[in-house]
């Protein structure tokens, strides 16, 4: 009896030790709403609304925290602890009896959701970040089906607008003060928009917080401003450029608004004759204050263990969710980057062992991870032809199966933990090959060869579509209906994506075999170098040949492992990537990977790319942004335009023609499990109540 009881002391001080090592401490609910008006979706009823906030502590010393950066220089609590907290939604049936043990969990981009735009058709005009009861929830593809759905803010320094979740982390100290460090931050058509902008926070976007700089005065920050055309030194070049060095008496660290001089600040910047929105610009100085960014690593990890599988927090308040089986996690663009970075980092798995996501969609990365668990790190940077390439975002690993890294000269890759990897399908859209460098997912950096896949992946190309768009979308120019050269690709892909959904699932929860991987190839040639590139003749006219180049970079002796303080601001290309494209048919379109009906039959060309205008930088692609051309209506307006691509009247004779045609488009695509039946009969739904084509 004494041996048992001796047993289960040990046990119950293992538990604890456990539970302290990384747990959820609090689920704080500050709201509980009912949504979309109690509309009750299939036979699973009305759902409702959970908010709150969830409090967090860590141990610093444990194996799976150790590697989150600078996590030995912030204060602990009495139990040697850091602390913690993120703000959380979660969308649950209101009769708890009708979950259906999934948990589907979006990894929010700045704060945003953006997953129910993708996969509910909701009306581009709702806002995602304000769920509320008169919110039109969209077909409810994941409320049909019973799941529940969560979402954990992981990204520091957002701000708290736009109703963007947020987190709360300690920042860095060094003897007792917030430690110091030179940084580069950008400021480029993100931050400009459609103006030439006087002042900007240092940040250089609105709804992010800025480092501040140490002083207002340049000479003790040590702070140079530089100014230049493109972060391409060329038009699909490898190396970032630091352009040249705009005279100390033309800016300063202020607010100015109306112009200059403004009031001295240390987390603006104001340039005595203005922004120019068609040129870049890089400021190096001394910041101070460096929240630990890596600590939204641990946010995703242990709120969603904590889902899994506790009952209550230790203050009791129960679990919000409902008899959790499986999770699927989804992350989409930066999301996406976060999420390949969360696996490579280690921390799908948590401190007592139990896998975190089960399956993950990683929508919209190209071969990227994030720029995250750095001091000083700027995770919400995206790196494109024309802007923002000095991040940390392409080092190896590139692919998820595990390779010799050519540098360190030991294998490496994002999936290295065999018994905590997810199933994963990886979604890429054609813009993530040319800003995203989507190639180098599954070929060599030398374009030579594709690469073997891990049997835990499968990646698929939604060819000739841009990466997120909204359902109902307005086409447009970008910013000030002037960026752009070519209207902006409106085709919203979400039948596509619910279709491959609805295959992940039956992997995680089934475990039936899924899809083959649908992408292009270099030994199939629809994998090409730039040059090889065969566009219709109305395309070529405009466009200079540009991509964003890739190569591994040296960003100084503290980075290893995508984490650590970058010293090399201005990073070298130590090794450089040919990035190659998927090759496109007549139409501009793109041959391999999944193609939506209106590719197939198509009424114009669409492209994941677009081309600046002159007055925002002439020549480079146009963020990222997609565009459509439409086909001349007949061979004679062909002729006159000198567009080799088919007219619309040679192509359909007749309406019927076209529905036709679009009809046994969507049944090839059924009967291949690409497209849901009722997703089918919606397209053509909508085709045949809209206004005949003549």
């Amino acid at each position: 009896m004494m041996k048992r009881s001796y047993l289960l002391a040990v046990l119950l001080v293992m538990v604890s030790i456990n539970s302290l090592n990384a747990r959820v401490t609090q689920i704080e609910i500050t709201e509980t709403i009912p949504v979309a008006n109690g509309t009750p979706f299939g036979n699973v009823g009305a759902y409702e609304k959970v908010s709150g906030i969830a409090y967090f502590e860590i141990a610093p010393d444990h194996k799976r925290n150790k590697t989150i950066a600078d996590i030995g220089r912030v204060p602990v609590n009495e139990n040697g602890n850091v602390e913690f907290s993120a703000e959380f939604e979660i969308l649950r049936p209101t009769d708890p009896k009708k979950a259906s043990g999934l948990l589907f969990v979006e990894t929010p981009s700045q704060g945003q959701k953006l997953s129910l735009g993708l996969l509910h058709d909701i009306d581009a005009q709702e806002d995602l970040n304000l769920i509320n009861e008169n919110t039109n929830l969209g077909n409810g593809f994941l409320f049909n089906r019973g799941h529940t759905l969560a979402w954990i803010a992981w990204q520091g320094k957002v701000r708290e607008i736009e109703n963007r979740l947020i987190v709360d982390f300690p920042s860095a100290l060094e003897k007792e003060n917030p430690v110091r460090g030179f940084i580069l931050t950008e400021f480029n058509g993100r931050s400009f928009q459609e103006q030439n902008p006087y002042t900007l926070p240092l940040s250089g976007r609105r709804h992010v917080q800025s480092y501040p700089s140490i002083s207002t005065d340049k000479e003790i920050a040590q702070a140079s401003l530089f100014v230049m055309q493109s972060g391409s030194t060329s038009a699909s070049s490898s190396d970032v450029g630091k352009g040249e060095m705009v005279p100390s008496d033309q800016w300063a660290f202020a607010h100015c608004p109306e112009g200059w001089p403004g009031e001295p600040s240390s987390e603006y910047i104001c340039v005595k004759n203005s922004f120019l929105k068609n040129r870049n610009y890089h400021l190096i100085y001394q910041a101070t204050g460096a929240p630990l960014m890596g600590l939204g690593l641990a946010t995703t990890r242990d709120f969603i263990s904590h889902l899994k599988h506790e009952d209550a927090d230790t203050l009791g308040t129960p679990n919000p969710t409902t008899k959790i089986k499986h999770v699927i996690c989804q992350g989409i663009g930066q999301g996406g980057r976060y999420l390949r970075d969360f696996l490579y980092q280690g921390f799908n798995v948590d401190v007592n062992g139990e896998k975190v996501c089960d399956g993950m969609n990683i929508h919209g990365a190209g071969v990227e991870k994030s720029y995250l668990n750095y001091r000083f790190s700027q995770p919400y940077r995206v790196s494109t032809q024309h802007s923002e390439r000095f991040i940390p975002d392409v080092n190896f690993p590139r692919q998820y199966s595990v390779r010799v890294n050519p540098f360190l000269k030991f294998p490496d890759g994002i999936l290295k933990r065999p018994a905590f990897d997810p199933k994963i399908f990886h979604t890429d859209t054609s813009t993530e090959f040319w800003q995203s460098r989507a190639s180098l997912v599954g070929a060599s950096e030398g374009a030579t060869m594709d690469f073997s896949e891990s049997s835990r992946v499968r990646r698929f190309l939604i060819s000739s579509a841009e990466s997120y768009n909204r359902f109902n979308g307005v086409g447009h120019n970008g910013y000030g209906e002037r960026q752009c050269f070519y209207g902006s690709n409106t085709l919203h892909i979400g039948s596509l994506m619910r279709a491959l959904i609805n295959n992940l699932e039956r992997w995680v929860v089934e475990g039936k075999e899924p899809l083959e991987s649908i992408y292009p190839k270099i030994s199939e040639e629809t994998l090409v170098d730039l040059t090889s590139l065969r566009l219709p003749s109305v395309l070529g006219k405009s466009f200079r040949g540009a991509l964003n180049g890739s190569g591994d970079m040296e960003f100084g002796p503290r980075v290893k492992f995508n984490r650590g303080m970058v010293d090399m601001l201005i990073p070298q290309v130590i090794a450089r990537h040919k990035v190659l494209v998927p090759a496109v048919d007549e139409m501009g379109h793109e041959i391999a990977g999944i193609r939506h009906p209106h590719i197939e039959v198509p009424m114009g060309t669409y492209l994941g790319w677009n081309i600046r205008t002159t007055e925002f930088g002439g020549g480079d692609l146009c963020d990222e942004h997609g565009s459509f051309i439409p086909l001349s209506m007949s061979n004679e307006d062909a002729d006159q335009g000198d567009d080799s691509r088919p007219s619309l009247l040679s192509l359909y004779p007749d309406y019927m023609t076209y529905v036709n045609k679009l009809r046994e488009a969507t049944k090839a695509l059924v009967s291949r499990d690409l497209l849901l039946q009722e997703d089918a009969e919606e397209i053509l739904q909508r085709v045949e109540q809209s206004i005949p084509m003549h």
